[in-house]
């Protein structure tokens, strides 16, 4: 539901309107808050008169201004006013209150606040320059419009390489900062800015001698409630339903709650690719759902790559955001909702941590410092264990692997909280997977067309029942997410229960031998690879020339990282039009 933009300092007469152009595809800039110290703007679509909770706005008292993307489910009944009223009585502490899927921004004379969403589905931006701090949901609404020095961080061109994605409070830009998930971040007049996490995943729980039989209970309630209070009243409801039994528990939840208003969509790339429609019908059977099945090609979505990748703005090399952009376009025609599955595997045990658990346990008795943090690295199967190669050497003369590598998944593993070691990678599962690739990407893509994604299994309730319950109840003999298949079982055929995960695999393998190798050469040439020093033009020439029978180099997701960054450079630091 729409986005924000806003500063905080010297007030500007067209700068507003200026950020809000540049994020036009998210809505039109309909609301404005001035105060003395600053503006707030947000920019939506009309919102269906039908919805139930407290949606994006914004409001201003005089001196005090108060403005909200997303939605919020609790507290309920409130307002936008009442939400100020209660800051300026609470303070802080009122944060902790907060459910949805939000980021919010308040503006009082001493500070500007903002505060995102404890598992991170809406994003923040920010940065200071000019004697002011700016902020929008998208980096592209503050470098295009404060006219800053669009300087690439070497560091992360390293971390995009092994995550595919940049993690932490620092971003590609080397002004530019993102809030992280469960946190405010204030912004004063003339004192530094300050971050602080209003979460505490290993608190005491009252339930910690719950029976395995209760935990299911407590979950399956949970779950429901959290598809529930995202549920509109009346509009046709989608989902994107792939067959795994994450997005297969939301629908069988969707279909009990709100029967014969269900429609579900499914992807493919072609009969001579594989493919999970086999499940997604036999879900949509199931569960009574109105069944579409999307085909994603190449032909088809090359001439809105470019596109693509500048609506994502801060780079993500995964190449499941084509499917996202181009099922959300479907969606769109349909209604102003859409559902997904993500969040079982970062909060309920995907089978990724068993290889971690297995390192942790039995990686031998010498062991180095650091191992668990490089094979954290190397579990992403992206570019890890040769970001060395690709990079030239001025590029990696910039980067120390153990600073700007290990010791992101290290701040994370080495923590006292929480206690266990599951526990640990779930925390680090949630606030940098979900947090800087997931969400993002899933809310960047539909907020292109202006339709709003809903998360349930991404919900503040379910993940602090995640970090409470027993780690049997998450992994157990190689089995995931055991809690959401026992609560489910009765809901979903038992082949969707039993089948071990696959996930979505898309064909970039041979699209970049096929499809796309034209396209790639031409983005990806020696003569422009020499001119932007980022890449070694020799070893990206060999990643272009790899065997088609050769699967084991993982040449086809590099090829999506280099592809999309090269991309992104030319729109963000030369300046290229769409």
């Amino acid at each position: 539901m729409g986005a924000l933009i806003g500063y905080f300092g010297k007030p500007e007469a067209s700068l507003l309107a200026a950020m809000g152009k540049k994020l036009k595809h998210r809505g039109p800039l309909q609301q404005i808050s001035r105060t003395p110290w600053g503006e707030l703007g947000h920019l939506h679509r009309p919102v269906p008169k039908n919805c139930r909770w407290l949606v994006g706005g914004s409001y201003h008292n005089g001196d005090n201004a108060i403005a909200l993307a997303g939605f919020l489910t609790k507290p309920e009944n409130t307002s936008l006013p009442e939400l100020l009223t209660a800051f300026q009585s609470e303070g802080m502490a009122l944060f902790k209150r907060l459910r949805g899927q939000f980021l919010l921004a308040i503006m009082t004379e001493q500070a500007l606040i903002l505060v995102r969403d404890s598992l991170g589905n809406r994003t923040a931006f920010w940065a200071y320059h000019d004697a002011r701090y700016y902020f929008a949901s998208e980096p592209k609404a503050i470098w295009s419009s404060a006219s800053l020095n669009r300087t690439l961080r070497p560091e992360a061109l390293a971390q995009y390489l092994s995550f595919s994605f940049i993690p932490g409070a620092a971003t590609m830009l080397q002004e530019i900062q993102e809030l992280q998930p469960g946190h405010a971040l204030i912004l004063p007049h003339n004192t530094p800015p300050s971050s602080v996490s209003y979460l505490d995943y290993d608190a005491p729980r009252q339930h910690q001698s719950y029976s395995e039989a209760e935990w299911v209970r407590q979950f399956k309630a949970a779950h429901q409630a959290a598809v529930a209070e995202r549920l509109p009243d009346r509009d046709p409801i989608a989902v994107f339903l792939s067959g795994g039994v994450d997005s297969s528990a939301v629908t069988a939840e969707l279909s009990k709650q709100a029967p014969g208003r269900i429609h579900s969509f499914a992807i493919h790339f072609g009969r001579k690719y594989p493919n999970e429609l086999e499940f997604a019908r036999m879900v949509a059977t199931h569960c009574h759902t109105i069944h579409e099945e999307v085909l994603i090609q190449p032909r088809d979505f090359l001439p809105r790559l470019r596109q693509i990748i500048w609506t994502l703005d801060n780079p993500i090399g995964d190449p499941i955001t084509v499917p996202n952009y181009e099922l959300a376009a479907h969606v769109a025609r349909l209604t102003p909702w859409v559902f997904n599955g993500e969040g079982g595997d970062p909060l309920f045990g995907g089978p990724k941590n068993l290889s971690m658990l297995l390192h942790h346990w039995y990686g031998g008795i010498e062991r180095d410092a650091g191992f668990r943090e490089r094979n954290y690295l190397a579990s992403y199967r992206r570019a890890y264990e040769e970001w060395q190669s690709i990079l030239t050497p001025d590029i990696r003369r910039e980067i120390d692997p153990k600073t700007h590598l290990e010791d992101v998944i290290g701040d994370y593993l080495n923590r006292p909280k929480p206690g266990t070691f599951l526990n640990k990678l779930m925390l680090l599962n949630t606030q940098l997977k979900g947090a800087h690739l997931i969400l993002p990407k899933v809310e960047a893509m539909t907020g292109a067309h202006q339709i709003t994604a809903l998360s349930p299994l991404f919900d503040q309730r379910l993940a602090e029942l995640s970090f409470a319950m027993p780690p049997t109840l998450k992994l157990q003999g190689g089995v995931e997410k055991i809690v959401l298949k026992r609560a489910y079982e009765p809901y979903l055929p038992a082949r969707i229960i039993k089948r071990p995960k696959s996930g979505m695999r898309v064909p970039v393998h041979y699209w970049f031998q096929k499809e796309m190798r034209r396209y790639t050469q031409k983005i990806l040439s020696k003569k422009s690879l020499d001119q932007a020093g980022i890449f070694d033009p020799k070893r990206v020439k060999q990643i272009l020339d790899y065997d088609l029978d050769d699967r084991k180099g993982r040449y086809g997701i590099r090829l999506w990282m280099l592809l999309t960054f090269e991309i992104w450079r030319r729109l963000t630091i030369e300046g290229e039009p769409l």
